[in-house]
């Protein structure tokens, strides 16, 4: 039986536990955020978790995790943003400020973006200044590849990941070859390789932010099915309710191949 603390309410609180979002036990249990103007937070000394709802419809819904390194009242810090619509998840983007000739500062979507239809994932795409760029990956309500679509324009920053948080729990590993290292560093020792899909604990998340292109995010306390301990870089991990990047990457591939995709 689920404990009080653990309850949870909404569909779109659900799909935010499965993807490890880190949520407060006010998040977990409220039944709906009746205006726009309020706010529900779960912060540490460097991220915070910001949930809110639009008051003209109701079950618009979107939850943002941010990192406080450069937050204040004139520009935004680096965010993972999920958006809903009617308990569905519709959107989720990496944003970033960057600087338009036209703008001071401006939050544009960096790095992977993902688009649903009626819940089901339907493009993962790269982008920049809420600009499409590299390539867009659309897929069938089963999850299969369907098209793949070459943009004109390459991505500035790389195609990544932002990873502001990655709370104890159980994960696979994302990637091949993953490293397990000593120390939080990706300059320190290795330990070891895990393979693509290996299950592992996180420990705990050492808040320390660290720029593997093309990715952002923090270090992860680990432990391994010897009792080791070690850390692994947050986006090399995945929640068993996260998207899995890399197996639709290879998809496309396999698509590319088929329909006589010719890089440049």
């Amino acid at each position: 039986m689920k404990s009080e603390e653990n309850t949870i309410y909404l569909p779109e609180m659900r799909y935010l536990a499965e993807s490890h979002v880190p949520l407060s036990r006010e998040m977990k249990q409220k039944i709906y955020p009746d205006t726009w103007n309020e706010n529900l937070y779960f912060e540490s000394s460097l991220y915070k978790v910001k949930i809110n709802t639009s008051a003209a419809e109701r079950r618009n819904l979107n939850a943002t995790i941010a990192i406080k390194e450069s937050l204040n009242i004139y520009e935004e810090g680096r965010e993972k943003v999920f958006y809903f619509k009617n308990g569905n998840i519709f959107r989720i983007v990496n944003t970033e400020p960057v600087m338009p000739p036209d703008r001071p500062s401006y939050p544009g979507d960096y790095g992977l973006r993902f688009d649903f239809k009626n819940g089901k994932i339907e493009t993962v795409g790269c982008y920049f200044r809420q600009k499409p760029c590299q390539e867009i990956i659309h897929l069938d309500s089963s999850g299969e590849v369907v098209k793949v679509v070459k943009e004109k324009a390459q991505c500035e920053k790389g195609c990544g990941h932002l990873v502001p948080y990655r709370i104890p729990g159980s994960y696979f590993v994302a990637d091949h070859k993953v490293r397990v290292r000593k120390e939080p560093s990706i300059k320190s020792e290795i330990s070891t390789e895990l393979k693509k899909d290996t299950p592992i604990e996180v420990i705990a998340d050492t808040e320390i932010y660290e720029e593997i292109f093309p990715h952002y995010g923090t270090w992860a306390k680990v432990r391994l099915d010897d009792g080791r301990v070690g850390f692994v870089y947050g986006a090399f991990l995945r929640a068993p309710g996260e998207i899995d990047v890399v197996a639709i990457r290879e998809k496309a591939n396999e698509w590319k191949k088929m329909n006589g995709w010719r890089e440049k």
